[in-house]
């Protein structure tokens, strides 16, 4: 899709390679439509595929720029209804991004490589480069990934900058998904925590004909929203005001209040600003991102929702407003030591979150967790440094013999889940044997301010007699 600066006429291509027009006030089809086998050259005989670009000559509106997926280039005349200029790319295509003069444009590929053609020299680029492909031992260039976008915007001082996303070595295992800026002679890659579906760089100027001078970089990634300052050394992120990802960690259960006393909300939000503001290493620039309306008044009593995630965090959530804001984030896996060893009979967290309860007027929460533990916490307004109490309760049962079974009567032990199944129960104990008990901090523990565990209780199944580590259970 493409919509031209203060334009009412949106441009849709399509997987066939045509293209339409919609009026976005009435949302309707105009009758112009842009067919592929008028638009490429009558001697090609083949199928150009999908449209992946569409965009207006900066100089001239009524000159759209189609790129097709193999790599076909057409120049269309909106008035003539005629192609000014065609050219094919060697490798399939994947963006365009025009030169702010409206003679140059540079193409990326599904090699990793970038061209720039000139509307006057059609029958070869005039630059080609691989950023990031590198000569290995044996004299050959690596491969690399597609380089899914690119953007080329100047500055005011004259110097270019060259944004991408991709475009990686295949060969480097680990590599994470990146952004790349090239400016000024130096390359810079920006490693990214998610995939990356889409990027904008943001201008001083709207206008693409103008000098551009971008100064910050939108990034929406496959769970979240970032942006990095361009005008600060490093490139580092805009700290978000209101970050929406809550799938941070997957969700494992959920609390809802309603008509909480009114200093909840505001308690939550002071301890969760407190600990947002030792963060390092962000950008000292405000979040450039501005718009959107809504009601702060739409509900007339106040709403919090609890979730609780599988890495043993807690999130607590203002959902008074009709939209959910982040008030704080609590991490109740630092009560624990980390675990050396995992079960190896799934991938489940053993801090994951199972059962939140949370009394609004005492401000005392508790919680349940995947690992049979449950941890009482305080609400403090100052930090404070503190040993844990722990407390261990064995569950002991015994495994009944089968000449005690009856057809009215199922043994629902540990892990059986009401099977009758003695065979389930020592499943289970064999399956206990490769999970790691939860150990619990020992000492004083720095404690910030918000929720504070005051107690752990761990919940060991013991068939028989309580092992020797829980007989000191007080």
């Amino acid at each position: 899709m493409h919509l031209p600066l203060q334009s009412k006429w949106l441009y849709i291509g399509t997987e066939r390679g045509n293209i339409h027009i919609i009026h976005t006030e009435s949302f309707s089809l105009s009758g112009y439509v842009i067919n592929w086998n008028k638009a490429i050259e009558m001697t090609r005989k083949t199928h150009p595929g999908a449209v992946v670009h569409l965009s207006d000559n900066p100089l001239d509106a009524n000159k759209l720029l189609i790129g097709y997926e193999s790599g076909q280039v057409v120049l269309w005349d909106m008035k003539s209804k005629l192609a000014d200029m065609r050219c094919h790319t060697a490798e399939p295509l994947r963006s365009i991004a025009w030169h702010h003069e409206g003679k140059q444009f540079m193409c990326s590929h599904i090699d990793g490589s970038l061209t720039t053609w000139n509307l006057k020299q059609t029958n070869k680029p005039v630059h080609v480069s691989q950023p990031h492909a590198k000569t290995n031992k044996d004299g050959k260039i690596e491969q690399c990934k597609p380089i899914t976008k690119v953007e080329w915007k100047l500055s005011k001082s004259g110097e270019a900058y060259v944004i991408f996303s991709g475009g990686m070595p295949y060969d480097q295992s680990g590599r994470t998904p990146s952004i790349t800026v090239v400016y000024s002679k130096t390359t810079t890659v920006l490693e990214m925590e998610h995939n990356v579906m889409d990027f904008i760089t943001l201008c001083e100027s709207p206008y693409p004909s103008d000098y551009q001078d971008p100064y910050a970089i939108i990034v929406l990634l496959q769970n979240d929203l970032v942006v990095m300052d361009l005008q600060t050394a490093g490139f580092p992120c805009i700290e978000n005001p209101y970050p929406m990802d809550i799938h941070e960690s997957p969700v494992t259960c959920c609390s809802y209040l309603v008509d909480c006393p009114a200093d909840l909300i505001p308690a939550f939000y002071s301890v969760g600003r407190s600990a947002a503001n030792k963060k390092v290493g962000f950008s000292e620039k405000e979040w450039p991102i501005s718009g959107g309306t809504w009601s702060a008044n739409s509900c007339s009593y106040s709403e919090i929702i609890l979730t609780g995630h599988a890495d043993g965090s807690i999130k607590f959530w203002d959902a008074s407003a009709g939209t959910l804001q982040v008030l704080y984030k609590l991490k109740t896996a630092k009560a624990f030591e980390k675990p050396k060893v995992k079960s190896i009979e799934s991938d489940d967290d053993p801090f994951a979150i199972d059962i939140i309860s949370l009394c609004p007027e005492s401000r005392k929460l508790c919680i349940a967790g995947a690992s049979s533990h449950v941890i009482l916490f305080s609400y403090r307004k100052s930090e404070t440094t503190e040993e844990l109490s722990v407390l261990e309760i064995p569950i002991v049962y015994e495994i009944p013999d089968e000449t005690e079974y009856s057809p009215d009567c199922q043994f629902s032990g540990p892990g059986s889940a009401g099977s009758g199944s003695k065979l389930d129960t020592l499943d289970y104990d064999n399956k206990k044997e490769v999970v790691t008990t939860l150990k619990v901090r020992t000492g004083p523990q720095r404690k910030p301010p918000g929720f504070q565990a005051q107690l752990v209780c761990l919940t060991p199944y013991n068939n028989g007699e309580p092992r020797a580590e829980f007989q000191h259970s007080r």
